[in-house]
């Protein structure tokens, strides 16, 4: 798949195009991309998608902490690259690109910008500035010369999965019903950093994980069976996310244990792909009481991947 970053580095025509946010790139947004693939490959052209950077609601909200990603840019790069789209079009998103009207934005960008050659939309799909007028996006588009192809109501509502659910699901720490939502594992990458070393006292050692971007979404508090990704090999693990109570200790930390894994990699970049949750966080009277509750995490881990894990 090939990635461009604004409209002037655009060098294809009469693409079959759809466009929206995608966070979470979840089962409904396959749903769409899905047909897209089919259209391009009925009418012999390429797909590309359309979608924005920062998110929208970056620029028009005030209340931006509120506002967690399901995906970042290039966890969203990847996972498009896989589905088999052709282009991807990332439009710097801005407050003065958002004053634009439906019919501006189809002048300059999907006709003298793109020279498209059909759209994939939503049975309610809208775009222009937030106080026009809605119109019928597939009128606008046919009388343009834009061929359309809308996804029917009920084909969206069956799916019956939005980013909210998403988001909610995995803020209650029901990693299995976002994954479901998702189509996919839920993940967060980020790089190992040196924190208090009280996991390797306990004999359970855990790689500390800074945030590559401080908007993803956190699941809640507690242990996880996860899978993490180490230069390009995955391996088994559960993490912790909380605030180690046990320990008086303030700030949330993400922490997570590499079954049978016992190298250095401070600075290195791993990427974790929930599985289940296991417990919520909890105080416990001492070290060593914690170190035996996090042997019987390890236990029902090994039973969720299958077995005892074997050394790697």
């Amino acid at each position: 798949m090939h990635v461009f970053n604004n409209l002037n580095e655009v060098d294809i025509r009469k693409t079959v195009v759809t466009m929206g946010t995608f966070d979470g790139l979840h089962c409904g947004h396959r749903l769409i991309i899905n047909q897209l693939l089919q259209k391009a490959k009925s009418v012999r052209k390429p797909s590309m998608v359309i979608t924005f950077e920062p998110h929208p609601r970056l620029v028009l909200q005030n209340n931006i902490q509120n506002l967690k990603l399901l995906t970042e840019k290039d966890e969203k790069i990847s996972l498009l690259a896989e589905m088999g789209v052709d282009y991807l079009l990332i439009l710097p998103f801005t407050y003065e690109f958002s004053q634009q009207t439906s019919i501006e934005f189809i002048e300059n960008y999907l006709i003298v910008g793109l020279g498209i050659s059909s759209m994939v939309i939503g049975y309610d799909h809208r775009f222009g500035r937030a106080d026009e007028q809605p119109s019928d996006v597939a009128t606008l588009l046919q009388e343009r010369g834009i061929d359309v192809e809308r996804i029917r109501q009920h084909d969206i509502e069956d799916v019956a999965v939005s980013s909210t659910k998403i988001r909610k699901a995995l803020a209650d720490g029901e990693i299995q019903i976002a994954n479901k939502l998702l189509g996919y594992a839920y993940s967060m990458s980020g790089a190992v950093i040196h924190g208090y070393k009280i996991g390797r006292k306990l004999t359970f050692p855990t790689a500390n994980i800074l945030l590559r971007n401080n908007l993803k979404l956190i699941p809640s508090d507690g242990v996880y069976a996860v899978e993490v990704k180490y230069r390009m090999k995955w391996y088994k693990g559960m993490m912790n996310i909380g605030h180690r109570p046990t320990f008086g200790m303030d700030q949330k930390a993400l922490e997570v244990h590499i079954l049978n894994f016992d190298e250095i990699i401070y600075g290195e970049f791993l990427t974790i792909r929930f599985i289940e949750k296991i417990r919520n966080e909890i105080v416990f009277n001492g070290p060593e009481e914690l170190r035996i509750q996090l042997q019987k995490d390890k236990e029902i881990v090994e039973q969720i991947f299958g077995g005892k894990i074997d050394p790697q």
